[in-house]
């Protein structure tokens, strides 16, 4: 549902009217989807490794999980695969301008560290938007986290002036790749020390766009 919610976004420059409640949208599908799979997939690979189905549901009852929380519960359940986690991964995202009103989105190649920050913050962003803090449609100030060591909100947002800022699609694109690139990391992990092979062809692309939107 991003992927096809992506598609409807004109991709012009300047106001987006209607179309600016894509972002917050998409973002919020993308985290509720990554979700949903980490739930799913570690049940599916305790119920592999053999754990009982008392253990299964003790284990996956998680939530709002993010990349780091989802990195934690593979580390607790396959000790192993500690030392391989994080090597190798690689992502690239529009990042958004350093200063307020500052022109031209730059790309950034995030590792596992800078992913996993990454995604922190756009759970910060997910938790500002369910609970009504922010429409994510306009210009706004978004709160800080309510836990501490939790990045805000703001670090993946657009700055603008008066402490404010904003989410617009290149932000919700580089959402779902942060949050994809996470879960296949981990999943592919997981399913080799199972002894399976995962299919990731049916998934969605989220390709960086020219043009700011």
């Amino acid at each position: 549902m991003p992927s096809k919610l992506m598609a409807l976004h004109p991709r012009k420059r300047g106001n987006p009217g209607n179309a600016g409640a894509l972002a917050p949208a998409i973002s919020l599908g993308v985290i509720s989807a990554f979700e949903g799979f980490t739930e799913d997939f570690l049940a599916t690979a305790l119920y592999l490794q053999g754990q009982s189905f008392g253990q299964i549901a003790q284990k996956v009852n998680i939530n709002n999980p993010d990349i780091d929380t989802a990195e934690t519960l593979v580390v607790n359940n396959f000790h192993h695969l500690k030392a391989a986690i994080g090597v190798g991964v690689s992502v690239d995202i529009r990042k958004i301008p350093t200063h307020p009103g500052k022109q031209g989105w730059t790309q950034h190649n995030l590792n596992w560290v800078t992913l996993k920050q990454e995604a922190a913050g756009w759970m910060q962003v997910r938790h500002c938007l369910t609970h009504g803090l922010v429409t994510g449609a306009g210009t706004e100030v978004w709160p800080g986290p309510v836990k501490q060591g939790k990045p805000p909100a703001s670090t993946v947002l657009r700055p603008k002036a008066n402490g404010q800022h904003s989410l617009n699609l290149y932000g919700a694109i580089s959402c779902a790749r942060v949050y994809f690139t996470g879960a296949q990391h981990l999943a592919d992990l997981v399913a080799t020390t199972l002894n399976q092979q995962l299919d990731w062809r049916g998934c969605p692309e989220f390709p960086l766009i020219a043009n700011p939107a």
